[in-house]
């Protein structure tokens, strides 16, 4: 019998996919498309085995034979929604342990090696999440555009209605309202119908436009990332500040380098380094959930 660790970090913008045998050498890793479950359960299925069946083909193993153990960890966006996580995890799959937990748990849990501390994924979306002597505490993440704020869905959405405001002379013309509209080929109908249609990930998608244009000192994105900041800080004074035991913290995710510099010096001086991935995490939790298993049986 061959056993393997399958971690899955499932975000709303892409999804990644680790496996590894049962003495920790790794197989493979592969990229796919968005996997948020709040917005598309088979979605997010599809990339996720599609992912799977590409790294064990290279290695001629075969899900169906009989002789091969799985043991699966998924740490996933839109977990908080009862029915998109309850479709997931009765969703039919060939695997022998599946757990399934938000992706700021898998995050958490490879960015300190298991031990205690938290994290803020400033991605598509934005959640804080600490564990500490066993005990988790979540704060935001309830998605978009009721939450996230700070995140770059956020992001895009304010882009887009300071540059639908700037175009008929509500507020001034900027180099990112500018930017926006050349995107959309200077038409707002275009513009208009893709954001009747948008959704998290797309609007996300509008967020490296924000990100250049303050990088060519254009003040209405400098304030956009600015306010993005402050809906962290407000995250980490939720989830930290508030507590007499300060945790170390991690910045997850593809904006948290962008929004940095613009965050409180009291939550910069909690800032650690990651120890290892989010899908490092995933595997972590599988072997954990395992080994537990073992010892109770």
């Amino acid at each position: 019998m061959k056993t393997f660790f399958i971690g899955i970090d499932g975000g709303a913008t892409k999804c990644i996919i680790r496996i590894e045998d049962e003495y920790g050498k790794l197989l493979g890793t592969e990229l796919r498309g968005p996997a948020n479950i709040r917005i598309s359960v088979h979605s997010a299925w599809d990339f996720i085995l599609s992912g799977i069946h590409a790294i064990l083909a290279e290695h001629q193993i075969r899900i169906d034979d009989k002789e091969n153990i799985f043991h699966v960890a998924v740490g996933i966006a839109g977990c908080e929604v009862a029915s998109s996580y309850q479709d997931f995890i009765h969703f039919k799959q060939p695997f022998n342990n599946l757990i399934v937990t938000s992706d700021a748990h898998t995050a958490c849990l490879g960015a300190h090696n298991g031990e205690d501390g938290a994290v803020i994924i400033i991605g598509t979306g934005t959640i804080g999440m600490s564990l500490e002597e066993g005990q988790i505490k979540q704060v935001g993440g309830y998605g978009f555009p009721h939450d996230d704020r700070g995140g770059g869905a956020y992001l895009g959405l304010e882009a887009v209605n300071i540059s639908l405001a700037a175009h008929d002379g509500r507020v001034q013309p900027s180099i990112l309202s500018e930017a926006i509209f050349k995107h959309f080929n200077d038409k707002p109908d275009t513009l208009i119908t893709w954001a009747n249609q948008a959704n998290s990930t797309a609007f996300a998608s509008l967020a490296p436009i924000v990100i250049r244009a303050e990088s060519q000192g254009d003040a209405t994105a400098l304030k956009l990332l600015q306010r993005a900041a402050d809906a962290i800080n407000e995250i980490a004074d939720a989830l930290l500040l508030k507590k007499n035991k300060l945790l170390p913290c991690a910045l997850i995710g593809g904006l948290a380098p962008f929004i940095q510099n613009f965050l409180s010096e009291e939550l910069k001086s909690l800032l650690i380094q990651p120890a290892s991935s989010p899908v490092s995490g995933a595997i972590l939790l599988a072997r954990h959930a395992i080994k537990n298993k073992r010892k109770h049986h």
